[in-house]
C-alpha cells in the first residue's frame, strides 16, 4: 500500500533505514559475526531482520523497540542521530563517568602536545630554509622535530586504544 504511494520515489525515512543497516554492518564486523548471530541477539530470523532493514519491506517495518534494542546491543546510536538530526536536533551524552573525563582531558592534553610539537618543526624548518640551504645542525635539529612529532603522534593514538 505505501509502496503504491510513494512509487518510485523514495521512501520516508529511508535515511534511518540505511543508517541502521550501516549499524548492523559495523556490528557484525567489530564482533566477527554473521547475521545470523545478530538476528539471534534481537530475538528474530535472519529473514525478519533483513526484511525490516528493507524501507521497501512496508510490510514488516522497523519497528522503535528494534531500533532501540540494536542501538542497546551494538552501543551504536546513529540511528538516533539522523532521527533527531531530521528534526534538527543534536544528540549528547547526558553524563560522562568520571573515567570518561579523564580519558578526553588525556587526550586533549596529548593532542595540544602534538600541536606544540608541529609548530615547533614548523618554526624549525622555516628557520632553516630562510637563507636558502639548510646545513648539518639544520638538518639535525628538523629531524629531532619529526621524530618528536612521530613519537607524540603514536603515543596520542595508542592511548585511544
Amino acid at each position: 500500500m505505501i509502496d503504491d504511494i510513494f512509487g518510485g520515489e523514495e521512501l520516508p525515512n529511508e535515511e534511518v533505514y540505511r543508517m541502521a543497516q550501516r549499524v548492523v554492518k559495523d556490528w557484525m564486523e567489530r564482533e566477527h559475526k554473521k547475521i545470523e548471530w545478530v538476528a539471534a541477539q534481537l530475538g528474530t530470523t535472519k529473514g525478519y531482520l533483513y526484511a525490516s532493514l528493507d524501507p521497501n519491506q512496508t510490510h514488516k517495518p522497523l519497528s522503535i523497540d528494534r531500533a532501540i534494542k540494536i542501538s542497546q546491543l551494538s552501543g551504536d546510536f546513529r540511528v538516533f542521530e539522523v532521527i533527531l538530526r531530521n528534526f534538527g536536533l543534536i544528540m549528547t551524552k547526558a553524563e560522562i563517568t568520571e573515567q570518561e573525563k579523564a580519558d578526553a582531558m588525556a587526550a586533549v592534553s596529548k593532542t595540544l602536545d602534538l600541536d606544540a610539537a608541529h609548530g615547533d618543526l614548523a618554526g624549525t624548518l622555516k628557520d632553516a630554509i630562510a637563507d636558502g640551504v639548510i646545513d648539518d645542525s639544520e638538518r639535525k635539529a628538523i629531524r629531532e622535530r619529526a621524530y618528536r612529532l612521530r613519537k607524540l603522534a603514536a603515543e596520542l593514538e595508542e592511548s585511544l586504544k
